[in-house]
């Protein structure tokens, strides 16, 4: 019931937010998107800094309290999630704000980045404590009240963004990213707020006296320093990665305005949209962690063996269909959503990836649920620092076809080591024929038949729309009729 409140909520979202995001790209434009990709990349490292892996530490220590029966020890573990969240986000906000002009001047190399990375520093506290009280209601199993906080944040950001770009946005490029940033730090302190109130609600019950707080701040550390380090190092990587995209193409031979186009395209308009279904497996995916902890303290392994295999199986049989859906409705969707050709044509090469994408963030689910964070975050900064490489010596030669095979390659490398190191832990059962090759022939079939019925033609919204719930249907018939659905474990998981 969780996974499903939780996964309705995430759709609800992801969807607003697409459509957002596409309100957002017709008033700032295409080199406007790359422009606030260049912002957010320096503010996801900013993220991460603030955070220091303080919400899943948050999320681990409350669930092993309660596997224990120790109820009373949340509170405490909560007291130092929320003391360390604290530290960890005024320091990112007080570096982040100080340096925004040699970042902007010297990084990105654009000076007009700086006004909207200082409106940003603002929010990183707020950011970091709510992380920590989403981890604390995620491991109480209560994701309704952080569904209705990430509602809640929604709403504020479209009214506060829209409001700020009908005053500023017509000022330029700048001013325009300016607007869309500060919208996104007014939600985020006003989504603390409505988090802390629920929070606070629910810790009416004096707290039980336990002792000592020093073993929850060695625990605490223990586990969320090696995911804090492992995080600085990848999204130092990432950051890089996504500096030296513009810059490549500008080496390949586009003018700085075409190159931040092609950087938007990519990362503004197709990632979001092929990452948008993924908000359903994302929702369960989350759950995981807690589930995948207490089965691990309990000592059930062939639960965990059980669901992994269920999980995975599950998952596959998701991915693959989407990824048909793309790779067949692309260019439609393109035209569709974005009135972009070429958002269309990188739809339909970046497709197949959706199906390894998806895969590997539900594999990083269980592992960090297993204890496993340390080797996820390995393979994570080993995919960055393969792409940065790859960034800088292939992308100047190939230009964005070179960056769609990068892209590939990373993604390809780190979802087969993760696979590789839940197989290990967990020896969970996957037959390459059910979980893969028969629902590609299903898929294929769908399309086909959908293709068929349609005529082939260019469609209409309302048609392509149509088209696409025609593929979904005749897919999971098609499942049904190869016995995919059939269960491969009569024991109750």
């Amino acid at each position: 019931m969780n996974g499903l409140l939780l996964a309705g909520t995430t759709v609800f979202l992801r969807g607003t937010g697409l459509i957002f995001n596409v309100y957002i790209t017709q008033k700032i434009g295409a080199e406007g998107m790359g422009l606030f990709g260049l912002i957010m990349s320096v503010y996801m490292l900013a993220t991460t800094v603030a955070s220091s892996g303080g919400g899943l530490a948050a999320t681990r220590l409350v669930t092993e309290e309660q596997a224990r029966g120790r109820y009373g020890g949340t509170q405490k573990a909560m007291h130092v999630c929320m003391l360390y969240c604290l530290f960890f986000g005024v320091v990112a906000s007080f570096c982040l704000f100080i340096f925004a002009p040699q970042i902007g001047q010297y990084w990105l190399s654009d000076e007009r980045t700086i006004g909207s990375l200082r409106c940003l520093s603002v929010s990183l506290p707020f950011i970091s404590l709510s992380g920590a009280m989403n981890g604390y209601f995620m491991a109480v199993r209560r994701v309704i009240k952080s569904a209705s906080a990430q509602i809640f944040e929604l709403l504020v950001k479209i009214l506060a963004t829209v409001l700020t770009l009908r005053f500023f946005g017509h000022r330029g490029i700048e001013f325009a990213c300016m607007a869309v940033v500060c919208g996104g730090s007014v939600a985020e302190i006003a989504s603390f707020c409505y988090l802390f109130v629920l929070y606070r609600w629910e810790q009416r019950t004096p707290c039980d006296a336990l002792g000592s707080r020093t073993p929850f701040v060695r625990r605490l550390l223990g586990f969320a320093i090696p995911i804090a380090i492992s995080s600085y190092f990848r999204s130092g990587l990432v950051t890089l990665e996504h500096v030296l995209v513009p810059a490549g193409l500008k080496r390949y031979g586009a003018d700085r305005a075409a190159s931040l186009s092609q950087y938007g395209i990519v990362h503004g308009m197709v990632m979001p949209l092929l990452l948008f279904p993924a908000s359903v497996l994302g929702a369960f995916a989350g759950l995981l962690v807690p589930e995948m902890t207490e089965f691990q303290t309990k000592g059930h392994a062939d639960r965990i063996r059980r669901v992994a295999s269920k999980v995975i199986q599950t998952s596959l049989l998701f991915s693959v269909g989407i990824s048909g859906v793309f790779l067949i409705f692309g260019h439609e969707l393109g035209q569709g959503i974005y009135k972009s050709g070429d958002a269309g044509l990188f739809i339909c090469f970046l497709a197949p990836l959706t199906v390894v994408m998806y895969l590997d963030g539900v594999v990083d689910a269980m592992l960090k649920g297993l204890n496993q964070q340390v080797y996820s975050m390995r393979y994570n900064i080993l995919d960055s620092a393969v792409s940065v490489a790859l960034v800088y010596t292939v992308l100047p030669r190939y230009g964005v076809n070179g960056y769609i095979a990068i892209i590939f390659i990373t993604e390809i490398l780190n979802a087969l080591l993760s696979i590789r190191r839940l197989r290990r832990v967990t020896d969970f059962q996957l037959s390459f024929v059910r979980g893969f090759v028969l629902p590609c022939c299903a898929i294929g079939l769908a399309c086909v038949v959908t293709k068929g019925i349609f005529n082939g033609a260019a469609l209409s919204a309302q048609g392509l729309y149509g088209a696409i719930f025609c593929c979904a249907v005749l897919y999971l018939l098609f499942l049904g009729a190869l016995g995919l659905y059939r269960q491969t474990e009569k024991k109750e998981l």
